[in-house]
Order: C-alpha cells, then sequence, then structure tokens
C-alpha cells in the first residue's frame, strides 16, 4: 500500500521531521497572519475536519514519542486529503512551500492505525522515500479567464451531447450549445458567482462556478474537466473543493441539475452524497432534467 503526508520544508519542535499541513496552517492563525475571514474559516474547517478525521489519542499527551501521521492511499482518505484546500490555499498564500512525500511500504513503527491513517516512530532508513512540492491547481476566475472557461465548457459537455445525441437544432439550451462569453460575463459580474479553474501545466483543464442563494443554498453549475485529462481525479479534487468553498460561504446545502438519463454521473454524485430529489420533463429540451441535492455538514 501506498502511504502519503503533506508538509512544509520547516522542522517540528516534537518530531524533528518536516511540520505536516495542518500544523503549518495552525501557526500561522496563532501568529495572527490571517484575516479575521480567514481565521473564521480556518476553525469551521478544524470542526469539519476533527469531525470526519479521527484524531490519534497520542496528542492529548502532548505526541510524546514524536509520531509521525501518514495517510493511506484508500478512497476514503484520498477524499479527506482532497478537502484540505482550505489549508492548502493558506499555506501558499502566506508562503509556506508544500511537499508532498510518498512510500510504497509502512515508513515506521506503527503506534496508531484507523482506516484512513497511520501513526509511526523510528522512522526505517531503508524505506525509499519520494518527495515533490505540491502547487495548489484551484483559483479563482476573473474576468481575463472567461474565454478560456467558455471553450472548456462548450467542449467539455458536448461530448456529452455526442453521446446522448443532443444538437443545437434540438437542445439549443443545453450547456455545450448555449454558453457564450456574454453569459458567463453576466454570470461572474450581475449575479457575481464565484468561479474556479483547475489547471494543469498552465492549461485551464477543469472548471465550475456556485450560484448562491439567499436561504443559505447554493447551486453547483457547469462542473467540467477537459475530455484529455479525465480520469485523474480532477473532477473529484474540483468537486471536493466546491464543498469547502461553499461551506466557507456559509452554503448548507449545495443543488444540481444533471442529465436524468446519464445514470452513470448520477451515480458518481450519489458517490459523494448527493441524494436524487426528483426530475421534469420540458419541451425545449430532448432529455429529462433530474435534480440531486446534498447537506454541508
Amino acid at each position: 500500500m501506498r502511504f502519503y503526508r503533506v508538509h512544509t520544508d520547516e522542522t517540528a519542535w516534537i518530531t524533528k521531521q518536516p511540520r505536516g499541513l495542518f500544523t503549518a496552517v495552525g501557526k500561522l492563525v496563532d501568529a495572527g497572519m490571517l484575516s479575521e475571514k480567514e481565521e473564521k474559516d480556518y476553525w469551521k474547517n478544524r470542526e469539519y475536519f476533527e469531525r470526519i478525521l479521527p484524531v490519534p489519542p497520542y496528542y492529548e499527551q502532548g505526541n510524546p514519542e514524536g509520531a509521525i501521521t501518514w495517510y493511506k492511499d484508500t478512497k476514503e482518505a484520498n477524499r479527506i486529503f482532497h478537502e484540505m484546500s482550505f489549508y492548502r490555499r493558506m499555506a501558499g498564500k502566506y508562503g509556506k512551500k508544500l511537499y508532498l512525500s510518498e512510500c510504497d511500504e509502512v515508513p515506521g513503527k506503527i503506534i496508531y492505525e484507523d482506516d484512513t491513517q497511520i501513526a509511526v516512530t523510528q522512522q526505517k532508513d531503508d524505506v525509499k522515500i519520494t518527495v515533490s512540492e505540491l502547487v495548489w491547481p484551484i483559483r479563482e476566475i476573473n474576468e481575463n479567464d472567461i474565454q478560456e472557461c467558455v471553450e472548456l465548457i462548450k467542449k467539455s459537455f458536448k461530448t456529452v451531447a455526442d453521446q446522448y445525441g443532443f444538437t443545437e437544432e434540438n437542445a439549443p439550451r443545453f450547456t455545450a450549445f448555449a454558453t457564450n462569453v456574454e453569459r458567463l460575463w453576466w454570470q461572474l459580474n450581475r449575479e457575481h458567482r464565484p468561479m474556479y479553474g483547475y489547471y494543469r501545466d498552465c492549461r485551464l483543464v477543469g472548471y465550475y462556478s456556485l450560484l448562491l442563494k439567499d436561504n443559505g443554498e447554493c447551486e453547483l453549475n457547469n462542473l467540467c474537466v477537459d475530455p484529455a485529462y479525465r480520469h485523474q481525479s480532477i473532477g473529484e479534487e474540483a468537486l471536493l473543493d466546491a464543498f469547502v468553498r461553499a461551506r466557507e460561504l456559509d452554503c448548507t446545502k449545495m443543488n444540481i441539475g444533471i442529465v436524468e438519463e446519464n445514470t452513470i454521473l448520477r451515480k458518481w454524485y450519489e458517490s459523494y452524497g448527493f441524494v436524487h430529489t426528483g426530475a421534469e420533463k420540458f419541451d425545449f429540451f430532448p432529455f429529462t432534467c433530474g435534480y440531486m441535492e446534498k447537506e454541508l455538514l
């Protein structure tokens, strides 16, 4: 099994090892470096992770053995890793370079283990650990990015259109055909939708936006990935980033509309906690609109 951890290049006082991501951002809070809004988001994220990620009991004693926590390469652990976007963004904003250490065997003596992580002491010298810089790939979209976003959205949703036989003639309002610069400009500047792009090698390869409602809910719109970059966890990382950003914007529920006939996509969203709430047929679409929602805990 693969194990990994995210850390800075700073040495932690207790473990004498590179300081982990959670602790590194906690140090920024202790130093008063975050803005009032960022500090509020910090405590909101901390409460969330303390709820979903088991806290090893040795921390209650101040980690006397100097244990280091590593994540397991499992589906659940990887989801938690992708949801650390707030911490990764804060580290980058305040000049903390992040690194990803990885190994294919247990790197030391296990003193704690659960479904998502292990904690080890007495790190083994013969275990091969690879270290690479970890750069946060998602950033907020501005007006200068709109044309590129339009091209990505149209190209991405065109594969759906081709799969189900949608054309500009029988489905002119479908995303692949109705998206244009004017529409995205209106969404950004008049509806004030936060928009985010996922970049790989300085190229926009993923996108999503959020429509905020007055009732504390939001809609996830146009989540998409460049067809050439699919099946590389980009969609997952963008979706989990959307959960984090929505919670920071005080959203308690996320809604989404899908092509009801696309059962694969429906199952994908269900695997991330979305619940199907209904469907509706419109005369101007040759498909049924499905509706899903997720409570943002």
